[in-house]
């Protein structure tokens, strides 16, 4: 019999595993819950070596106040059931580090479709959630200053501590047609 097709196929499919695994923050579940593996793209974020996080529960990288949640309940009833799960998630780190990823939870079926783990694939987007909220703060910020001019009050200013870049270009250029009303 000439396994060639067949060879070739699992060649494939072990090279697209890899890229994966390479480039995503790969971690591995059970059903309910428990780390069993993860890669090291996914320690790194976390900060975490593996022999810390194998056996403990996923609790680990949520925030205290989510630990009994019904929510948090349903998120892993769902998974257990075989279902997907995506989305942006704030997640915690070692020493309390926040970080935000984009990831999917998929469950992985046996043989028979049952599902029996749950692998994640996550990319870490804390910073670009800093720039989003930080664009965020500056507009309220500018409709508040703006606002008030239009009150003809003159005196408020966008405050720059921590802008940069087209954020802090912007801010001092509201900031200086405002001068330029006073």
């Amino acid at each position: 019999t000439d396994i060639t097709a067949q060879k070739a196929e699992i060649a494939n499919s072990e090279a697209q595993v890899a890229a994966i695994r390479k480039s995503q923050a790969v971690i591995e579940f059970d059903l309910e819950g428990t780390i069993l593996d993860a890669n090291d793209n996914f320690l790194q974020a976390v900060g975490y070596r593996l022999d810390e996080i194998r056996g403990r529960h996923h609790r680990l990288f949520v925030a205290n106040e989510q630990h009994g949640s019904e929510d948090y309940k349903r998120f892993w009833a769902k998974l257990a059931r075989g279902e997907y799960d995506e989305g942006q998630y704030l997640r915690i780190g070692k020493g309390g580090n926040r970080i935000w990823i984009q990831a999917t939870y998929n469950p992985i079926l046996d043989s028979a479709g049952r599902p029996y783990k749950v692998v994640k694939f996550a990319s870490d987007i804390t910073e670009r959630r800093r720039e989003q909220d930080a664009l965020q703060r500056t507009v309220a910020e500018t409709q508040q200053v703006v606002a008030a001019a239009k009150q003809k009050n003159l005196h408020p200013r966008i405050d720059m501590a921590g802008k940069a870049g087209d954020l802090r270009n912007l801010c001092e250029g509201v900031n200086a047609l405002i001068e330029t009303l006073c």
